[in-house]
């Protein structure tokens, strides 16, 4: 039995003196404005986690509090070393410099202490816009810590070049989160809040102690992967750390383990979701939930510690889990129990099911008869005295299934009506622990770009009625 880590999407961290643009330029590379930026030093005090893209390749972007080695405060230094600590753990960091102040002290201090993590640097010279550039590399290259690249994070300019330089030997998209299974293996991920036995239930899966099990929340802090037999299906089933409530992370490691967690998603062909049958389901396996289902993902809930629940006990954990899962009523439900093994074979079941459903391939024709069974068991409703027409439908894809369906002023479709269709289309292929994602097309008209040309009666009939409205 093997088992690796999984590795994060590239990270990079933001780090500089205060007030030197530091936020302005995670807001420019994140695409948002979720960072505080004002002409006020020190505005930023924890690290703001965000994720960027450029091409094919994506990654995590963490801005930083400034570091300012003349503040003596509590909150400045406590500030600084988490900053470091950020540094320490991230892929590149990201040096940001004034280019209207120039290099003064401040700047090689912390250059000194970067060199000392031993990390690749980037300087990033902000501010620069209509300075002599080969005047600013010249004046900062006496930090000696990494390339320089001049930038102006308010007006964009240089930023491509910088992350460019930055992610030059990053993996794409397609290499981090490919999904294809060519060799028949099922990538498993089991997620779940802290403390519900995860690791306990990797390990009775694997057959082995790999991971350190504790009552104490936590434990786990990296996603580890195993690969593993049974009954002649291989499988690779991914251990996550527990994922708290986000006001109740606490440190950068937290925010790392939690980050892999749900990277984890993205790269499962099935995720199982593990809550404790003892506290039943609370608002952040929900939470969970809601996650695995837009990320597209295929879905079983196993209750563990079942067997230290009385009758009394279990059959209230059902009505609980009946109730709060109307919204997911496909997801099949295990009971099971880690420590003592029970439970796994209908959890195995259960996985293979849901794995087959999202993968299952369907006709053109048999979908388009089941569109045609739904529109006559309940025809769209009428839009402005015309009605919505659904005249095709094909598969888009799988894991999830997706399904195209053509048609008329689709767009005016209800989202009640939407919901109808996707149920309707469940229960006739049977998708069992999937999600089921519909994308509506308008049909094109094929007379939209001709011009419509008179006859000659016509034309002679169009004059004399426009020779009897002048009279009139």
């Amino acid at each position: 039995m093997e088992n690796q880590n999984l590795s994060l999407k590239p990270t990079l961290a933001i780090v500089g003196r205060p007030n030197v643009g530091k936020s302005t330029l995670f807001n420019r590379i994140t695409k948002t404005r979720s960072a505080l930026v004002a002409d006020i030093a020190g505005l930023t005090r924890d690290p703001r986690v965000g994720l960027g893209k450029i091409g094919d390749k994506d990654y995590i972007v963490i801005d930083t509090g400034g570091i300012d080695s003349s503040e003596e405060s509590e909150i400045g230094i406590i500030a600084a070393e988490k900053s470091l600590e950020v540094a320490r753990e991230c892929d590149v960091i990201v040096f940001v410099v004034d280019g209207r102040t120039g290099l003064n002290a401040a700047d090689e201090i912390l250059a000194e202490s970067l060199r000392r993590l031993n990390k690749r640097v980037v300087i990033a010279v902000n501010k620069s816009e209509g300075l002599d550039q080969d005047f600013v590399i010249a004046e900062f290259s006496k930090l000696q810590v990494g390339n320089i690249i001049p930038i102006s994070a308010s007006h964009g300019e240089g930023v491509v070049s910088l992350i460019e330089d930055i992610s030059f030997d990053w993996p794409s998209i397609n290499e981090t989160t490919d999904l294809e299974n060519s060799s028949g293996r099922i990538k498993i991920s089991v997620i779940g809040r802290p403390n519900v036995g995860k690791s306990t239930l990797v390990n009775r899966i694997t057959g082995q102690n790999s991971m350190i099990t504790s009552d104490i929340p936590g434990t786990t802090r990296d996603s580890v992967d195993f690969d593993f037999t049974w009954r002649g299906q291989n499988y690779t089933i991914i251990d996550t750390a527990g994922i708290r409530r986000k006001g109740k992370t606490i440190g950068v490691a937290e925010k790392f383990s939690v980050m892999q967690s749900l990277q984890a998603l993205e790269h499962a062909h099935v995720i199982v979701l593990v809550i404790d049958a003892k506290e039943g389901i609370t608002d952040q396996d929900l939470h969970l939930l809601g996650l695995t289902l837009d990320n597209g993902g295929s879905l079983v809930i196993a209750t563990n510690k079942w067997d230290a629940l009385d009758e009394d006990g279990r059959e209230d954990c059902l009505k609980k889990l009946d109730r709060r899962l109307t919204f997911a009523k496909f997801v099949e439900i295990c009971k099971i129990s880690a420590l003592e093994g029970n439970g796994l074979k209908s959890l195995f079941l259960s996985i293979n099911k849901s794995y087959e459903a999202s993968v299952r391939k369907h006709k053109t024709k048999d979908i388009t008869n089941i569109l045609s069974d739904a529109v006559t068991s309940h025809p769209a409703p009428m839009v402005r005295g015309r009605r919505v027409k659904l005249r095709f439908a094909h598969m888009g894809g799988e894991n999830p299934p997706k399904i195209v369906i053509h048609g008329n002023l689709v767009e005016t479709l209800p989202a009640s009506y939407k919901k109808y269709l996707e149920n309707f289309f469940r229960a006739e292929l049977d998708l069992i622990g999937t999600p089921i994602k519909l994308f509506f097309l308008n049909g094109d008209n094929p007379y939209s770009d001709r011009k419509n040309q008179l006859t000659k009666r016509q034309q002679n009939k169009r004059r004399r009625l426009m020779r009897h409205v002048k009279k009139k």
